[in-house]
């Protein structure tokens, strides 16, 4: 946020649902002197203040955690300015390999894993902001340029495939903070590498 105060002409807001993070960023502002142009929503997303509308919103790796994509666009789009612009950079499901048990047992863990409560296609997501008042501008596949196989992701390869002799450990472990950030990473890796998942930016704009 810092940055880019730095490099447009106007007012950039954050959002977050850590109180912590909020006060970090108060104290960060104030320090370069930003506190006039800069602010931190402590909120949830799907629920921001009626006022004020925006000329663009980011959204970086987050939709995919709200409950329902189909309920968040909407409220996103109310608080867009017409011709405003909505960017997602995310992880999106794809129809490669659909039904076949591998795909959706990696899928599953992934969710399970990161949380992820609304995991769709780019298809879906362009069809729901269609519906919303949306036009897809410009919509970039990631994926080619993401460094997938490094050395920790192997090893977390191996430790998480490690735990699926034992279902019910696993299950007991994707409970837990740690492991269900190795589960889910891992699961994330064998999707990207596979297919199954893309990661994609996606330009949206107001009518």
């Amino acid at each position: 946020m810092v940055r880019l105060a730095r490099e447009v002409d106007g007012f950039v807001a954050g959002v977050t649902i850590s109180r912590v993070q909020a006060e970090i960023a108060a104290k960060r502002f104030a320090r370069e002197g930003l506190t006039d142009r800069c602010d931190v929503i402590c909120a949830d997303f799907a629920e921001l203040p009626a006022e004020p509308h925006y000329d663009a919103m980011v959204a970086v790796e987050a939709v995919v955690h709200s409950p329902s994509l189909e309920d968040l666009i909407p409220s996103l789009v109310a608080r867009l300015r017409p011709g405003g612009r909505l960017i997602l950079c995310d992880d999106w499901a794809t129809e490669k390999d659909r039904g076949l048990a591998a795909r959706e047992r990696c899928l599953d863990q992934f969710r399970a894993g990161w949380r992820v409560g609304s995991l769709h296609t780019v298809a879906e997501l362009v069809a729901m902001s269609e519906r919303a008042g949306l036009r897809l501008v410009e919509d970039l596949d990631l994926t080619p340029y993401l460094h997938l196989g490094r050395p920790r992701d192997r090893l977390i390869k191996l430790a998480v495939g490690a735990t699926a002799v034992l279902p019910r450990l696993r299950n007991r472990l994707v409970e837990m903070p740690f492991w269900a950030n190795m589960i889910g990473g891992s699961a994330l890796q064998a999707g990207l590498s596979r297919r199954w998942l893309e990661y994609h930016l996606i330009v949206l704009q107001k009518a």
